[in-house]
This record gives C-alpha cells, sequence and structure tokens, in this order.
C-alpha cells in the first residue's frame, strides 16, 4: 500500500453506521494509528458510556468527548471513529477541521437498528417505546450537524471491504476548500 499523506481521518456518524469497524480496518490498511473516542472515554473514566450516562449525565459525556478531541489535535497518522454525537457541539467541529478530513458515514434507519442490536447498550435507544422512530428523529435532529463533513458515504448496502475501499478513494481524492 502507497504511504497515505493526509492530515487525520475522522469518522462522524450516527451508531451502527460503521465508525469503529472501519476505522479499525482502514488504520490497519494503512499503517495508521486507531483511535476510539467513545473508548478512550472509557478508559477514563473508568466506566462504559452507556454508565457514564446513567451515573454522570450527557453533558458530563460531551465535555470529555471534547476534551479527548483536543487532546489529538498535534497527533498525526489517526483514523478517529467519533462518538454518534460529537458534531453537535460546535468547537468538536473546529477541534476535528483543525486536523483532520471529517467522513460521514451514514446507513438507512432499518439498517443502523439492525447493526445496533441489543438496544439496551445504546444510551440513546434503550429507553425509546420505539427504537425505529426514535432513531429516525435523531437523525433529523443531526442533519444539520453532520452537513459539516468533507465527504459522506452510505454504507447501507456495502461490505465492511467495499466500505473502507470507498473511503480511501474519496479520502484520497480530498482537496481541502480554502478558506473565504
Amino acid at each position: 500500500m502507497q504511504q497515505v499523506t493526509l492530515p487525520n481521518v475522522a469518522l462522524i456518524g450516527f451508531m451502527g453506521t460503521g465508525k469503529s469497524l472501519l476505522g479499525r480496518m482502514l488504520a490497519q490498511r494503512w499503517g495508521w494509528r486507531f483511535v476510539d473516542t467513545d473508548s478512550l472515554i472509557e478508559e477514563q473514566v473508568g466506566c462504559s458510556v452507556a454508565q457514564i450516562f446513567e451515573r454522570f449525565g450527557e453533558e458530563y459525556f460531551r465535555r470529555q468527548e471534547t476534551e479527548v478531541l483536543r487532546s489529538l489535535e498535534h497527533q498525526r497518522h489517526l483514523v478517529i471513529a467519533t462518538g454518534g454525537g460529537v458534531p453537535t457541539r460546535p468547537e468538536n467541529v473546529r477541534s476535528l477541521r483543525r486536523h483532520a478530513v471529517i467522513v460521514l458515514l451514514t446507513a438507512e434507519p432499518e439498517v443502523i437498528l439492525q447493526r445496533v442490536q441489543p438496544v439496551e447498550t445504546r444510551p440513546k435507544l434503550s429507553t425509546a417505546p420505539d427504537p425505529l422512530a426514535e432513531i429516525r428523529r435523531l437523525l433529523r435532529e443531526r442533519e444539520t450537524a453532520y452537513a459539516c463533513a468533507d465527504i459522506r458515504i452510505d454504507t447501507s448496502t456495502l461490505s465492511p471491504s467495499e466500505a473502507v475501499l470507498r473511503i480511501e478513494e474519496l479520502v484520497k481524492a480530498w482537496k481541502p476548500t480554502p478558506p473565504p
């Protein structure tokens, strides 16, 4: 594989779109380091994301995400899988823009629901009477936040290998937009 000379790659998107799986595969393919922001937060706090939400609340978790992203700004050759809500905070988007190509992974709501089973492990879905309706609602709510992406890839019908090749193709062709 030829050496990739790009900034870091940050994968954003809703839960179940493939950020962690595809991030690991892409990092391995390029010989880069894989970083999962949720895993880093779990290590730092000492409990799972679901437990953090339950014990400390969502706002605490979101602050931890922001701190983790800032800690990555000066590192290179990273493939970063972010939590689904990362781009809902403007400071997180600014942080990612400083050092990464932002790739949005998407999938159809029905595909997401199938991929995230059991929903009990997902704080945003575990209490929803209709998890599919909640996925649709959250996707609509986050639509504007996800618009920050430089690249968008629908993973609904792609195998993991196909998705990684598509990410690689689009990231290599990506050119930064000059500031106005």
